[in-house]
């Protein structure tokens, strides 16, 4: 092994382990430059949902892409079938969130989210859904589901002809379950519309602060791997 004297203490290079700590060091570093960016992210997201939020509604022409946060008006008639996503939570309380298909003159539907509704224990027990078989207009914010969650088992499970349990949701499933072509956002329903339940839907799941003290522990753990390295490597001359 190689080997450094410098003010009476020899420095001990120990290739391997420098591989190592490099690899190691920059890992961490990656990581926290990744929190980082998704600080800077979920703040973007913030201010983006605030801005849109507090602009007047738009009339929403079909077939046009708004943006995600727009307040939307949307008119149609909803159908028979409900959704239910599940694992949804509220005040630590297990529930769902109720999305029932709303149809459109151009003959595709959008999804309502309606709201959260408390759920059973017993997961066989699902909770009874009101449906309004009349034409409606609506008023809500739009919202494109992230596609990057990891669902173990069916995503769609159908409980009755109008009724499914879904574990995210997918446009493309609910599609074929509807048969009619689905839009690939929703609209969560404002607060102040009718037959809605609770609405409280969070705009990110981790605020910006908590991603900037994971980001600092990461860089931590790097610097730390570097201190413990020297610290075994650098020995006095006279030992």
């Amino acid at each position: 092994m190689a080997s450094l004297t410098c003010f009476h203490r020899r420095f001990t290079f120990n290739w391997l382990m420098i591989m190592g700590v490099i690899f190691s060091s920059s890992f961490f570093i990656y990581l926290g430059i990744w929190q980082l960016n998704r600080a800077h992210e979920k703040k973007s997201m913030l201010i983006t949902e605030k801005y849109l939020s507090e602009k007047s509604p738009i009339k929403w022409q079909v077939n046009s892409n708004p943006k995600q946060y727009q307040q939307i008006i949307v008119q149609g008639q909803y159908l028979p079938q409900n959704f239910l996503l599940d694992n949804q939570h509220y005040e630590h309380q297990f529930g769902y969130n109720v999305l029932t298909p709303l149809l459109l003159s151009d003959g595709k539907v959008i999804l309502i989210d309606r709201g959260w509704i408390k759920g059973d224990l017993d997961r066989r027990k699902l909770p009874t859904i009101t449906f309004l078989n009349k034409s409606l207009q609506l008023l809500g914010q739009v919202y494109y589901p992230s596609s990057k969650n990891w669902v173990l088992g069916q995503i769609l499970e159908e409980k009755t002809p109008n009724l499914a349990v879904i574990e995210q949701i997918d446009p493309v499933k609910i599609s074929q379950f509807l048969h009619k072509s689905v839009y690939p956002f929703i609209i969560r329903l404002h607060k102040l519309e009718k037959n809605g339940y609770i609405r409280e839907w969070a705009v990110i799941s981790m605020p910006p602060a908590r991603h900037k003290a994971y980001a600092l522990q990461w860089f931590a753990m790097a610097l730390a791997i570097w201190v413990i390295f020297i610290g075994l490597n650098l020995k006095k001359t006279n030992e």
